[in-house]
Parts: C-alpha cells; sequence; structure tokens
C-alpha cells in the first residue's frame, strides 16, 4: 500500500561535525570533581526525590534518589547548575568551585503539596519492597523511544523480557512475555488503570499509537507483587504537565516508508493552579514484511488541576487504527528463497495477501486522576477510568464447511451439492469498560499501611458475518451472521499491605489480596448457550528487606498468585465445534531473593526466582484461525533462574547498561488430550516459546551535548512448542527434509544519535530547540526469525524481522 508523505521537512545529518566538537574523555578524578548534595522541599525540609540536577555547560545531568540526595561528576573549577522538579521553582546556582562538603538545596514550592504526591498504586521501592522490578526514568525512555510499540522498547532496557512484531520492524501488532509468561498473564496498567482485554487479557498495543511520546516513567515488576498478574506487571505513568509555554513538532522518517509526525503543545502553569497538555501524533509503515501497512493517529489531552491539597488530572486519549494482517508465519522453504530464488526477498512474504485482510479498531480513553493529601501521613490516590472499543477485521477463508458458518448446502445449477466455499468473514465487536482503582497509603512512625481495591465492568457484543462467498445459498441475506452474543464481566479485587521498619536495618512486610473475577455470556443467537463463571482469589505475601550496608539491600519475598482463564478458553462461541469445558485458575507460589547494589559510579540489581505453577495456562505451540495464541491448561510446571540489571559510569562521558536472564522453564507434569483420545505426554518438556537465555548491553557515550549509544541484544534459541523438538519422539527428528521445531539463537546491534543542532542554525530558524535523532536497528544486516510455531499441517513457521533498517527524526521547539 503506498502512503502519502506526512512528512515534508530536511534533515540535517550532523554527526561528523558533532564528533568534531566533543571533549577528550576524562578519567575519574583527573581535573575532576564530585559534586555531591541533597535537594530539599524548602517550605516541609522534605527530600525531594527525582528532581534533576544540570551542569548548565555540558548538559550532564543527576536525578535525585528516594533519599533527594545527588551525586554529579564535574570539572574542577566555576560551576552553573540548574535545579527543576515539577511543582517548584527553577533553582539557579553559580559556585566558584566544587565545595568540599555536600550541597545543599532548597526548592521553591511554585504549586501546592499535591503536585509532589508520591503515587504508589501500583508501584515497588527501592529498599523498602522486596519485589524485582525495573525502574526507567522518562529521560531513558524518551532515549529510547522513535516510534516503535511499547514491547519492543521494553524488550530493550527490561531483564526476561521477550518481545516481537508481526510486521517486522516494531510497529503495528506486537507482543511480549515476562519470565516466559505471555502478557495475558501479565498486567498492564496507565496512571493504575487496567489496559489488558478484559476477555482474553491480551494487550492491543496498536490502539496506543506513539502514546510513549507523552508517557512519564515506567515500572517493570517480575513476579507476584501486589495487584499484579501472576507472571509480573508494567505501569506506565503519563507525563508531568510543563511549566512553562512551549509547542514542539516532532517529524520522522524511516526504512519501509515508516513516517511519524507529532505536535505537542503545553500551556505552561495558569493562573498558578491549572496546565495544558496537547499531542497530536501520525504513524504510518510500509512494514517489513509484505502487506503489513498500519495506518494510525492518535490524541491525548491532560487538563491538570493544583490545589491546595490535591491535584486532579482529566486525560483523554485514544485515535482509530487500520492494519493489514500479517499474522501467518512462512516455513523455512520461503525464508531460504523457495519462491523466487530470493531469500531477501521472499523472507518478507506475506501468506495473508488477500488486499482485503484488515483491521480496523479505535479505542477512545477517559481517565479522571485524583491525588490527595489527606494529612501529612495518610495520601489518597484513585483514578476513575473508561474506555469504550469498536472495530472488525476481516479475513479470507478458503474451503470452509458451510455448516460452519450457519449457511446451508448450496445446489449448483447442474445438480452438483457443495458443502464447502472460499468466503471472507468479518469478525467486529463493540465494547466498554469502566472502573475505579484507589489507593490508600498512611503512615505511623515504623507502621506503613497501604489499603488498594479495583473495581471493573466489562461488556462486549461480538458478531460475525460472512460478507462474500464463493457458493453463497440463495435466499440467505447478505452479510449473514454466523454468531452473535454478548459477554459481561465484572472485577473486583481488595488488598491490604502492611510494612514495618523493624529496625535500622531491617523492613518486614505483608500483605493479603482477595479478588473475584466473574465472567456471564448472554444472547448467544446462534447456540443459545448462557453460563455464569466466578472465580474467587485468596492471596497472601510475606517478605523482608534488610539493609547490609549503606547503599545494599537483601531481599526475600513469597507470595501467591492466581489467575482466572480467558473467557474464549472456557467456552469460544465463535467456533463451530466449540463446547464450554471447566478450566481451573493458574495458581502459583513464587520465591524471590536478591540484592541491590548502589555505588557512586554504579548500580547493581541481582535476583534469583522460583515459581511453582498448579494449572498453568500455556501457550501449546499454534495459532488459531485468527492468529490468537491457543492455550492448554492443567498443567504443573516450573519457572526458575536468575535476573541482573546493571549500570555503570566509569567516565565523565562513557556509561553502561546491562541485563541478563538466565531461566529455566520445565513441565513437572503436563497431559494434552488430543480429539482421538491419544495422549500426548509433556513431563519434563520445556516450555515452548521462550528463551533460556536473553542478555542486552548498551554502551552510551557523550560527545559534547550529543549522546551516542549502541545496544547488542542477544536471544537464545527456543523451542516453538512443548513437544521440545519432539524429545520423546527422537525418531521423527530422522525423517528426510526435517525441521526442526526451534527458532535460532539470534543477536541484534542497535545504534542511536541524539544530539542538539548547532544554536546558529537553531536562531536563523527562529526556533527555540531543534534536535536530531538518528536510528539505526539491527546495524549489522542480520537475517532473523524473531518468533515461531507449529502450523496445521504440523510443521513449523517463522515471523522474520527486519534487516537493517534506519530512522532520522528532527524536533524542533518554538
Amino acid at each position: 500500500m503506498m502512503m502519502k508523505p506526512i512528512v515534508l521537512a530536511p534533515f540535517f545529518v550532523l554527526a561528523t561535525a558533532l564528533a568534531a566538537a566533543t571533549s577528550t574523555p576524562v578519567p575519574r578524578g583527573a581535573d575532576r570533581a564530585t559534586l555531591v548534595g541533597t535537594v530539599r522541599d524548602a517550605a516541609t525540609g522534605k527530600p525531594v526525590a527525582q528532581a534533576r540536577v544540570e551542569l548548565l555547560a555540558t548538559h550532564a545531568a543527576a536525578v535525585t534518589d528516594a533519599a533527594g540526595a545527588f551525586t554529579l561528576e564535574a570539572a574542577a573549577g566555576p560551576l552553573e547548575l540548574a535545579v527543576s522538579h515539577p511543582g517548584y521553582r527553577v533553582a539557579r546556582l553559580s559556585l566558584a568551585a566544587t565545595p568540599a562538603r555536600p550541597l545543599a538545596i532548597r526548592l521553591e514550592p511554585v504549586i501546592s503539596l499535591a503536585d509532589r504526591i508520591e503515587v504508589t498504586a501500583a508501584r515497588a521501592r527501592e529498599g523498602t519492597d522486596p519485589a524485582s522490578f525495573t525502574n526507567i526514568p522518562q529521560d531513558k525512555v524518551a532515549a529510547s523511544y522513535w516510534g516503535q510499540d511499547p514491547a519492543i522498547m521494553l524488550s530493550q532496557t527490561v531483564p526476561g523480557f521477550f518481545a516481537y512484531n508481526d510486521s517486522g520492524n516494531g510497529i503495528g501488532y506486537s507482543y511480549y512475555w515476562i519470565r516466559g509468561f505471555n502478557q495475558a498473564q501479565t498486567r498492564m496498567t496507565l496512571n493504575g488503570a487496567p489496559l489488558n482485554d478484559a476477555e482474553d487479557g491480551e494487550l492491543y498495543f496498536i490502539d496506543l499509537a506513539d502514546f510513549l511520546g507523552t508517557a512519564g516513567d515506567i515500572q517493570v515488576q517480575r513476579g507476584v507483587f501486589g495487584l499484579s498478574g501472576i507472571g509480573g506487571a508494567v505501569d506506565i505513568t503519563t507525563a508531568a504537565p510543563s511549566l512553562t509555554p512551549a509547542f514542539t513538532i516532532t517529524t520522522g522518517f524511516g526504512s519501509y516508508n515508516t513516517q511519524r509526525l507529532e505536535t505537542r503543545w503545553d500551556s505552561g502553569l495558569i493562573d498558578g493552579a491549572w496546565a495544558v497538555t496537547a499531542r497530536y501524533s501520525k504513524i504510518t509503515t510500509d512494514g517489513y514484511r509484505d502487506q503489513s501497512w498500519v495506518d494510525m493517529w492518535n490524541y491525548y489531552f491532560c487538563l491538570s488541576h493544583f490545589g491546595d491539597r490535591s491535584r486532579v488530572r482529566l486525560i483523554l486519549f485514544g485515535g482509530p487504527e487500520q492494519t493489514h494482517l500479517a499474522y501467518d508465519g512462512v516455513p523455512k522453504s520461503v525464508l531460504d528463497g523457495g519462491l523466487t530464488g530470493s531469500a531477501d526477498r521472499d523472507r518478507r512474504f506475506n501468506p495473508l495477501t488477500y488486499p482485503g485482510e484488515q483491521d480496523n479498531f479505535t479505542q477512545p480513553h477517559f481517565q479522571l486522576v485524583h491525588d490527595l493529601a489527606v494529612s501529612e501521613r495518610t495520601q489518597l490516590s484513585e483514578t476513575f477510568f473508561l474506555f469504550t472499543g469498536s472495530g472488525y477485521y476481516d479475513e479470507y477463508k478458503t474451503d470452509r464447511a458451510l455448516a460452519e458458518y450457519d449457511l446451508p448446502d448450496v445446489v449448483l445449477p447442474d445438480g452438483t451439492g457443495v458443502t464447502n466455499t472460499d468466503l471472507v468473514r468479518r469478525r467486529q465487536v463493540d465494547e466498554w469498560d469502566a472502573g475505579w482503582v484507589p489507593t490508600l497509603t498512611t503512615t505511623d512512625g515504623a507502621w506503613t499501611l497501604t489499603l488498594k481495591g479495583e473495581l471493573r465492568l466489562h461488556r462486549g457484543h461480538h458478531f460475525g458475518a460472512v460478507t462474500w462467498a464463493q457458493f453463497y445459498p440463495l435466499g440467505v441475506a447478505p452479510d449473514h451472521r454466523y454468531y452473535d452474543y454478548q459477554v459481561g464481566k465484572r472485577s473486583a479485587a481488595l488488598a491490604a499491605d502492611v510494612s514495618w521498619k523493624a529496625s535500622g536495618r531491617l523492613t518486614l512486610s505483608g500483605g493479603l489480596e482477595g479478588a473475584q473475577q466473574r465472567y456471564e455470556l448472554s444472547h448467544d443467537v446462534l447456540k443459545g448457550v448462557a453460563f455464569t463463571d466466578t472465580f474467587d482469589f485468596l492471596m497472601p505475601r510475606l517478605g523482608a528487606v534488610y539493609r547490609l550496608a549503606t547503599g545494599t539491600d537483601a531481599y526475600v519475598n513469597v507470595a501467591r498468585g492466581m489467575h482466572e482463564p480467558a473467557f474464549r478458553t472456557i467456552y469460544d462461541p465463535e467456533d463451530f465445534y466449540g463446547e464450554r469445558v471447566s478450566l481451573r485458575p493458574e495458581d502459583v507460589w513464587d520465591w524471590e531473593a536478591g540484592v541491590s547494589l548502589r555505588r557512586q559510579y554504579w548500580r547493581v540489581r541481582a535476583n534469583a526466582f522460583l515459581m511453582n505453577f498448579s494449572n498453568e495456562i500455556v501457550y501449546a505451540g499454534r495459532l488459531d484461525s485468527s492468529g490468537v495464541p491457543v492455550y492448554g491448561n492443567g498443567a504443573r510446571s516450573r519457572h526458575q533462574g536468575i535476573e541482573l540489571d546493571a549500570t555503570a559510569d566509569p567516565l565523565s562521558i562513557l556509561g553502561f547498561d546491562g541485563t541478563l536472564t538466565l531461566s529455566h522453564n520445565t513441565f513437572v507434569a503436563y497431559h494434552d488430550y488430543n480429539g482421538d483420545g491419544s495422549v500426548n505426554v509433556y513431563d519434563g518438556n520445556v516450555l515452548g516459546g521462550y528463551p533460556d537465555v536473553i542478555a542486552s548491553l548498551t554502551t552510551r557515550l557523550r560527545l559534547g551535548a550529543a549522546q551516542l549509544a549502541v545496544t547488542g541484544r542477544y536471544v537464545g534459541r527456543f523451542y516453538l512448542d512443548n513437544t521440545q523438538d519432539n524429545r520423546r519422539n527422537p525418531q521423527l527428528r530422522q525423517a528426510p527434509g526435517y525441521v526442526p521445531l526451534v527458532n535460532p539463537a539470534f543477536t541484534v546491534l542497535d545504534a542511536s544519535l541524539r544530539a542538539p543542532l548547532p544554536k546558529a542554525l537553531v536562531r536563523a530558524l527562529g526556533a527555540s530547540r531543534l534536535d536530531l535523532d538518528v536510528r539505526l536497528n539491527n546495524l549489522l544486516g542480520r537475517a532473523y526469525t524473531a518468533f515461531g510455531y507449529i502450523g496445521d499441517d504440523g510443521s513449523p513457521l517463522f515471523i522474520p524481522a527486519a534487516t537493517r533498517n534506519a530512522y532520522v527524526g528532527l524536533t524542533v521547539g518554538l
């Protein structure tokens, strides 16, 4: 599909000039000084966390920790500092020399206490909570993001996070796993409000086009902790409003006709109490794979009010998407050039060749986020949310039984009976979700009590129609509906967490969560099936954090997690042959132990985990006819491994970020029964769909005001299904032409350059800023497959990823 250009802006590639203007690397201690200090609220004296301390000469910056402390490497001699944080006046300091004693900085509040309420509804805290998690601050989100889906961005920065994308270039339908758990087994929230689909638990990032452009920070929790999924949780916040007026335009163009346009306006602080942020974004791409184009736009609006004791934000976002589907994989013979003789050409083949094989959907969101300082010791944070969804997708299917679509057989004029036909089907949904997520936190001396809740109501109307058929029965109205049903779901949860600082070193914590998930099927026009299924859960948690030394903490935690099966795994009204089955909820005991070390120039978090499952709902290594993963239930399994997350800054201009995951996920006992009564035994097999080894290393280099980063990612091989490449039937591997049921390991190298353009050019254009963003993905041009599964005929199919590709963006501030 050819798309009209949406970007008509010149791009200036000045990497050589920028590199020439850089400073010589300076080792620690050579004509350098270390600036340390604390930032506190001038009114209350409390530490100000997440304040930005910047050297104006070099733009080097540090962010204060929970105690308000910071450390910054600086050149010996006079210094000019700027210290900023939303809700405070910017403090500017001129120092004749680096002070020998820690610097004490006081920030004057310009808003109210309420804007500095720490929203911790879904957040784990360093040194306090016994959880395995990774924090991604807003500046790192901005540095990593260029328009790709959130799942793809997170896979480059978070331990144990694995993702792939249908179109191959990171835009469009994407899917992720944490510790071997698919995204339906995890929980994703935005300002505390759930984003997972109520019925299948999946995440549809395509409905959140360019959303990371206005994201704040992100926390990824691994394992069971708080109101989370059993595999982990991803919590995203929206960015705080700018206190000064601003208008920016970002344009970008990349490989595969990828185009991005974003305009953003910030009102700044109005009358000392109001602020508005508005954004419009559009992203289009042809995709790496044939006919995998994506066309989507998105709006974002945030109205903030700051009172004496509260903060209220009204947030609206959404926008339509149109996508040509590309969920089908290709066999190895096609990857090797079996279609045209060119492997480079054939690996881009998309088996869904029907031009109308498209997805059309829109999902507008409404959020009201309220933070209240009830007292100096008690805080209330709550999010009210509402979102609706409406859309459809069309699919071309061959040789389908007419009875499968509630159609009578066809008799041709010559008397020949027809029972099967090629057809186009449309699957459509209209739905809404509404809910409330409150958190109340109170502190009394060494004790902290946190009460968390969630109430969510969902209603979905699903219907499907045959829009065309090669043999369409006479007398049947056009667009014949072959299914039509409604699903309701009510989710309710209440959790209490208690933390006790038993001593100066030891913090004990525990919690108990009760939850109920209730499905209701009604108005099933085709089969008349109606039922209600209710799942009740009670989940305890107990943990401890021990401070071994200043900047060194160790923790242990044990928690129980439970999770209901997706609606269509219980009964699929869209499947003519489907019957209602009785599935048990997943049940896991998660054991975690870890250590966190924080030093002046480096930080390391390492942890080990053991998760024992009963009734795990596991990926079966197949996709259904709509590209949805197929799962099985009843497995006893074990997920275990170690995770490492580290950052180091050995030089003033050089830094490293690294992650490592070594895991081993196996079935203790799992028998899968076939329709003919035979049984597949998977006891002792490795679970399919997730690698045992994932590692990444990012090298950061500051070249004057420019920032260069190179990231290498290694993803180990993984099995495509649960047979572990036919481990129990090794004779099958001896067959001529046998293709191993394994996705090979791959290593990918990406590079980025972000730099402000020369000030003379900025002034000449009448702009306030002009920033260049260059991305080179898969720098070495590796031809690899990111995922794979087993086709209907039992042969492996693979999802290829893009080879070398580029993106160039330009941000103009006016």
